[in-house]
C-alpha cells in the first residue's frame, strides 16, 4: 500500500527535524540540543517537534540511530574478516572509540535516557529502540567477527566489548586519557583471546 500524502508530509517533517537536530549538535554540541533549539533551527513550533520527538531522551535516541546508520554505511568502520583477528579487534576498537563512544553526544544521549527512567512509557521506548540497535550492531560485529560468532556465548562476548565501550564514554569526561588509553589497549586483546574453537575453554 502506498503511503497517502498525510504520511509523506509526516515522514518528510521528522526527517527535517533529525536533520537540524544532526546539524546543531555538529555545529554547537550535544549540550546545546533541545526540543526548543530544533524547533527554532528547524523553522518549526516545540508542539510540532514533540509530536515526533516527545521528549529529549526520544529525540537523541533517534539521533544516535541515525549515526548508527551512518556507521553501517561506513566502509572504514567495519574490519573485513579477510583481515587477521589482531588487525580487526584493534581496527573495531579504535573506530567504535573515535566515531561513537568517545563522541559528546554519546554522553548526552545517555544523559537525556537517564533524565527520563521515570516515565515508564519513555522508558519503554527507550528499551525497543536500543534492541533495534543492538541487533542492527550484532548483525554487523558478527560479520566482521566469525569467529566469535560461532562461539556459544557469542552475544555475551559482543555484549561485553559494547558494554565496555559504553562505561569508557560514559567516565570519559572524569578519568584521565592515560586511564581510558590503557583499558583500549587491553580490550582488542580481550577480543583476540575468546577461544575460536566453541568446544575449548578459556
Amino acid at each position: 500500500m502506498k503511503p497517502n500524502l498525510h504520511q509523506v508530509k509526516s515522514e518528510l517533517t521528522h526527517e527535517r527535524l533529525l536533520n537540524s537536530a544532526l546539524s546543531l549538535m555538529q555545529e554547537k554540541g550535544a549540550g546545546r540540543l533541545s526540543i526548543q533549539a530544533v524547533a527554532q533551527a528547524a523553522g518549526m513550533t516545540t508542539g510540532a517537534v514533540q509530536h515526533h520527538f516527545p521528549s529529549k531522551a526520544a529525540l537523541m535516541m533517534q539521533v544516535l540511530s541515525r549515526l548508527i546508520d551512518s556507521l553501517e554505511s561506513d566502509t572504514d568502520f567495519w574490519p573485513s574478516p579477510r583481515w587477521g583477528l589482531r588487525r580487526r579487534s584493534e581496527h573495531f576498537v579504535q573506530q567504535a572509540w573515535a566515531q561513537l563512544y568517545s563522541q559528546p553526544r554519546f554522553a548526552s544521549a545517555w544523559a537525556a535516557y537517564l533524565a527520563a527512567v521515570d516515565d515508564a512509557v519513555m522508558t519503554a521506548h527507550i528499551i525497543e529502540q536500543r534492541s533495534l540497535i543492538q541487533q542492527r550492531l550484532r548483525v554487523q560485529f558478527m560479520a566482521s567477527f566469525p569467529e566469535i560468532a560461532i562461539h556459544p556465548q557469542a552475544d555475551a562476548h559482543m555484549q561485553f566489548v559494547l558494554t565496555t565501550l559504553r562505561g569508557l564514554g560514559l567516565v570519559r569526561p572524569f578519568a584521565s586519557a592515560a586511564t581510558i588509553d590503557s583499558q583500549l589497549t587491553i580490550l582488542p586483546k580481550f577480543i583476540q583471546s575468546i577461544p575460536t574453537n566453541p568446544q575449548e575453554t578459556p
